[in-house]
């Protein structure tokens, strides 16, 4: 029996709408002084900002982005996290190794009093703990956090370090990744190991003690705190791809869902109350509902980012690979992505029935004529088939995926995925096979 099966094509010309115009138009790729690998960004306002990176890369800009200035921070170490209270006070983290060996030995803490112009720097006082996030009310009480599941105070701008309590044994394999405060006395964490699990941390004493929760099965590396009762993480890792966990409680429950796209989600900020970005490698994935549904796209020249960051509704960066620095266009923001522009007809549906056994049907929508690709990978990302690659003109398509192969055997039980492509769309949903 073949493959695969494709029949009842409707087509429906639902409007126009460029979906490749739709990533490219408002991100432009700024000159970057540097070709090193970049992780964080970090703005005070919209003129000031900061951009780390591998061999002790900070970039500074103090008119929004036309000119970047090298740092010299003292270290050829990798950049890790980065924070700034205001234009002055500023803290960086990175790593120590032993010399002439490959074996790590701790932390350094970077501090800066001059928005960067000078940087000291100070061992961390615990060996063997290696710590990535950063965050601080005030300038003089900060946390940091890390591996192995540590969080710790200063109340001195950083001189001292004391470890906060956690709740659970389960901090000693659940490193933290992020953290941030809505308010003096309520903040939030996120953090976890890949193939063991994805937990969010919480404290409503202003650090004092923190409260660790398993929220999915994937390791979330940023959030983003909406208001006093909804925050959105997001991670992910290559096997089950990107994903997400949100709550609209303050915490007491999480929802976890996939984002649909291979990689893993590294960065989230919103725009807006209601328009949100997430940065997953060579694609964005993007909301206009505060996450209640996601769409990706690719981004420009598919480069591939790490971190993004909003100052205000008309100014936003993101940040990755080869020195690739992205500013949002506030020239082209009066669309302001309009739900009546929003491409909600150009998508891939859930397969049905999902567990199936042997065949199951993808269902997907296109809103304009596209060269289209659909093809099905297992969990480690090789390819199977390729049910689709065609140009296809705007309508409604349903394709039947067959688990038996063309000599009779079956596909293994497991979880597969399947892609759809267009020139400047893609999306990725997962199925189970049992039989």
């Amino acid at each position: 029996m073949p493959f695969l099966k494709n029949f009842t094509k409707v087509f429906l010309i639902l409007f126009i709408f460029n979906s490749n115009s739709y990533a490219q138009n408002f991100w432009v790729r700024h000159p970057s002084p540097t070709t090193k690998f970049l992780n964080k960004c970090f703005f005070t306002n919209n003129n000031n900002g900061w951009i780390s990176g591998d061999s002790g890369t900070i970039l500074h800009t103090a008119n929004g982005g036309d000119n970047w200035i090298l740092q010299n921070t003292l270290t050829f170490n990798s950049v890790e996290g980065i924070f700034f209270f205001n234009d002055r006070l500023g803290w960086a983290l990175t790593y120590e190794v032993f010399p002439d060996s490959t074996s790590f030995f701790g932390t350094r803490v970077l501090t800066t009093t001059n928005g960067g112009s000078n940087w000291t720097n100070a061992m961390f006082p615990d060996t063997n703990i290696f710590l990535k996030a950063v965050y601080f009310l005030d300038s003089l009480n900060g946390f940091v956090g890390g591996s192995p599941g540590v969080i710790y105070n200063t109340n001195d701008g950083g001189r001292t370090w004391v470890q906060c309590a956690i709740d659970s044994t389960a901090k000693l394999i659940l490193p933290v990744a992020e953290v941030k405060f809505l308010n003096s006395m309520t903040g939030y964490a996120s953090g976890g190991f890949r193939d063991i699990a994805g937990s969010m941390w919480k404290t409503t004493n202003g650090g004092m003690n923190w409260k660790i929760t398993i929220v999915g099965p994937e390791p979330l590396n940023d959030f983003f705190i909406i208001d006093q009762l909804r925050v959105i993480a997001v991670g992910g890792d290559f096997e089950y791809g990107s994903s997400y966990v949100k709550t609209s409680n303050a915490g007491a429950n999480w929802i976890y869902d996939t984002l649909g796209i291979f990689g893993i989600a590294k960065g989230i900020d919103f725009r807006t109350p209601n328009e949100g970005w997430i940065v997953i490698g060579e694609r964005f994935s993007f909301t206009s509902d505060t996450g209640n549904t996601w769409t990706s796209f690719f981004t420009p020249d598919s480069l591939r980012l790490e971190d993004i960051c909003f100052t205000d509704s008309t100014h936003g960066w993101a940040v990755g690979y080869n020195g690739v620095i992205l500013k949002y266009d506030e020239t082209q923001s009066a669309i302001s992505y309009n739900s009546n522009l929003y491409p909600n007809s150009f998508s891939l549906l859930q397969n049905f029935p999902n567990p199936f056994n042997p065949t199951t049907i993808i269902n997907y929508q296109l809103s304009v004529s596209d060269f289209v690709s659909l093809k099905v990978f297992d969990v480690l990302g090789k390819e199977i088939i390729q049910l689709i690659n065609e140009r296809q003109y705007a309508g409604n398509y349903s394709v039947e995926f067959d688990a038996r192969l063309a000599n009779g055997s079956y596909l293994p039980s497991g979880i597969y995925f399947y892609e759809l492509r267009t020139e400047g769309f893609s999306q990725v949903k997962r199925m189970i096979l049992i039989k």
